[in-house]
């Protein structure tokens, strides 16, 4: 098992080789926490996107803005492959469970391609209403199971 962690300096020092545009806009080596903002524009519009890391966890990435559309009665879900709470999603990059990400890889070769590649199907998805990003997806509660939580 590979047990090296990248530093928090690592990780700055990656993504402003790699996504010079994305400014890191908070950087706290005391407690090894960063955070970046970048535009990006995977295909038709262009995103204002946020990446947090806190040294050992999971990186995070939001969409700052154009907020996210939901499509209500979505069979997928409102707003498909991304993490609660609902007015501030975390988009859903990888499978934790599966260890698809440790701290041993770079936030700038992993989750920023990662994010364009989710919005890259957010925006096939709005047009299709069917998410191709493959994922595994929640089950859906049965019908009478919502039936008692309105």
């Amino acid at each position: 098992m590979n047990t090296l962690i990248l530093s928090i300096d690592a990780q700055v020092a990656a993504m402003k080789a790699t996504w010079p545009l994305f400014a890191a806009r908070r950087i706290d080596r005391r407690a090894q926490q960063a955070r970046w903002v970048g535009s990006v524009r995977p295909q038709y519009a262009s995103y204002s996107l946020e990446i947090r890391y806190e040294l050992g966890s999971c990186p995070e990435a939001r969409v700052l803005a154009p907020e996210l559309v939901r499509l209500p009665g979505n069979v997928e879900g409102q707003l498909p492959h991304v993490y609660p709470p609902a007015e501030d999603p975390t988009l859903c990059l990888f499978d934790p469970r599966e260890q698809e990400w440790t701290a041993a890889m770079t936030i700038a070769s992993t989750t920023v391609p990662w994010a364009l590649d989710w919005l890259v199907c957010y925006e096939l998805w709005l047009m299709t209403g069917r998410w191709t990003g493959g994922g595994r997806h929640p089950e859906p509660p049965p019908p009478e199971a919502m039936e008692t939580t309105r």
